[in-house]
């Protein structure tokens, strides 16, 4: 399992820890998505130097927690010892008080790390007594990581001893058989560290002051609130200053600072360009100090201190002076705490060496991001290699990604939005927020009847209507309307970007839906038109059949009224017939 872990939903692809990485053991991977990517450790060059925890400005980066395996060690009942690095008196704003808080938590002994400095300072100077040779210090677990993974040729040169924190852990289970080591600091490479073969078993769980001091805050157990402790003996003494650069070399030999047969080096950088120097000279330093974090543990990677480095090594000092004046502490032998053999370790080759992609293959993953000349390879350094060509190698491994690039992909997408703007039917206006023309595409040329070469500068009221533009800087929002533009309609549209200063004004011509819709609107009106001249002709028609009827209808009335009153004339009203004149009576 990883030591150092990415939360991969807080991750941005900015690259940051990729650039900042030392030894480049970021490993970027696409994700599910089309666009998106993720920057993870890659456990094999990783050192545990903890830089991209610090320089991750997303929080994406952080240590692996492991304050559950103290849980379950206080809640089997176990005899568990507090190891704490002798840092906390610089990092921590209540370091008596963190003593007096790891008892309640229910650590049976809390005892300063330091202790184990001491017997690792009396090895080396046994070292130097015995051996000519010159040594690299080995108290520091990222730099022993930053040789047997990068460096391994320099092996020879580290000192066999075991760091700080291992001869503490020794010494407490050797004075208290079965008694279980939990060890406390500011160090991501210690929990690494603890595992490696060469040394496991001294120290069974390495946590962080940030996990620790969490961890109490959810017992409930407030450090403020709690009155100063004083750690368990024995005591040490110089030891205490090895947090601070140059306090490993204060404490085993007492040198001066300008020294040249011994020196002291801090940050990864100035580690690696020491270790070269051992590498490529003979005349090299008798012994030299390396420490990962710039100006020493107190500048860890666990972050429970806004104090700068400065405040943090006066911290340091006067708590060395306080501690060494106190006449309770009765003298130790440090060289007799544990025997050389257990003080002693040996080193492994760790390297993973990266393939070596041919040239043939170099130039195929070069000219996939736009890199056809030498001149191309621009060795920005933006992806976070130093060189195309080592991103190049990187991404022949798997470390990267092609698309890393920032100028290749810049171009890429300016080239696109070139293509886009360019293609597009409708004109395009870029102006300042004061309406001068920054920018304009073909389209808005041929529109306005000019070249881009003629506009740029021109303020865009001397061309148009300039009402949208001003709408859209009063208002900040998208303005839209209708313009006349050398007898063209526009359809415009005018977007105010504030973040960038800018105006962008889309126009559509629409002159031919115009011409059109106002066809199709005299069209309308002539069929409008039309009918209603039928409608009138169908009126007057109806009116002259309705004339034409009444007055047959009058006439018909007249001649049928004429009839029946003939008729009716005609008929006796007794119902008798009239007889003839030659007709005979009866007698």
């Amino acid at each position: 399992m990883s030591i150092i872990e990415t939360v991969r939903s807080k991750c941005r692809d900015c690259y940051k820890c990729l650039r900042a990485c030392p030894v480049k053991a970021i490993k970027v991977e696409r994700g599910s998505g089309p666009y998106e990517v993720h920057a993870s450790v890659h456990d094999d060059y990783c050192i545990n130097c903890g830089t991209c925890i610090r320089e991750c400005p997303q929080k994406a980066k952080k240590p692996r927690i492991d304050i559950h395996k103290v849980r379950e060690l206080l809640e089997k009942g176990e005899r568990v010892v507090a190891s704490v690095a002798p840092s906390f008196a610089a990092v921590l704003e209540h370091p008596m008080g963190f003593i007096t808080a790891l008892r309640k938590a229910g650590f049976s002994a809390v005892q300063e790390a330091a202790l184990g400095a001491e017997m690792v300072s009396a090895a080396h100077r046994r070292l130097l007594k015995e051996s000519q040779s010159p040594f690299i210090g080995s108290a520091c677990p990222a730099v022993v990581s930053l040789v047997e993974r990068h460096y391994p040729e320099a092996l020879k040169f580290l000192a066999p001893v075991v760091s700080p924190a291992i001869a503490h852990g020794k010494y407490i289970k050797r004075t208290m058989p079965g008694a279980k080591v939990v060890f406390i600091g500011p160090c991501v490479a210690k929990k690494e560290e603890i595992e490696d073969p060469m040394v496991a078993g001294a120290v069974d769980v390495a946590l962080t002051f940030e996990e620790t001091l969490s961890w109490l805050s959810e017992e409930g157990i407030q450090v403020a609130e709690c009155a100063e402790g004083r750690f368990d003996g024995p005591f040490p003494g110089r030891a205490r200053l090895y947090p601070a650069d140059g306090g490993f070399l204060w404490a085993t030999i007492d040198c001066g600072l300008l020294s040249s047969g011994h020196v002291s080096v801090s940050g990864v950088e100035a580690s690696i360009e020491m270790v070269r120097h051992f590498l490529q000279n003979d005349d090299v330093p008798r012994l030299v100090e390396l420490l990962a974090c710039p100006g020493g543990c107190i500048a860890g990677p666990s972050h429970v201190s806004n104090r700068d480095l400065f405040e943090k090594r006066r911290l340091l000092i006067d708590y060395q002076r306080s501690a060494q004046a106190n006449p309770e502490d009765s003298p130790v032998d440090y060289e007799r705490l544990l025997t050389s053999q257990e003080l002693e370790r040996s080193f492994r080759d760790l390297r993973v060496p990266l393939g070596k992609p041919s040239e043939r293959q170099m130039r195929e993953i070069l000219e996939n991001i736009g890199k056809y000349r030498p001149e191309d390879e621009l060795n920005c350094g933006a992806c976070g290699y130093s060189s195309c060509r080592d991103k190049a190698v990187a991404v022949f491994n798997g470390m990267a990604d092609p698309e890393m690039c920032i100028p290749y992909m810049r171009q890429r997408a300016e080239s696109m939005a070139n293509i886009v703007v360019s293609a597009t039917p409708n004109g395009i206006i870029v102006t300042t927020l004061d309406g001068t023309i920054v920018d304009i595409n073909l389209a808005a040329e041929a529109m306005l009847g000019r070249t881009k070469q003629d506009l740029l500068g021109t303020r865009v009221a001397e061309i148009m209507d300039a009402s949208l533009f001003n709408e859209a800087v009063i208002t900040k929002a998208p303005s839209r309307g209708e313009v006349t533009l050398n007898d063209l309609v526009i359809d415009g549209q005018v977007i105010c970007m504030p973040d960038v200063q800018l105006l962008v004004a889309v126009l559509m011509d629409i002159t031919e839906e115009r011409r059109q819709m106002e066809s199709r609107k005299r069209v309308a009106e002539e069929a409008v038109e039309r009918a209603r001249r039928v409608i009138e002709e169908q009126m007057e028609v109806a009116q002259k059949i309705a004339g034409l009827l009444g007055e047959t209808t009058a006439e018909t009335k007249i001649s049928l009224t004429a009839l029946m009153k003939v008729i009716g004339e005609e008929m006796p009203s007794d119902g008798s017939t009239k007889s003839g004149s030659g007709g005979s009576s009866t007698p």
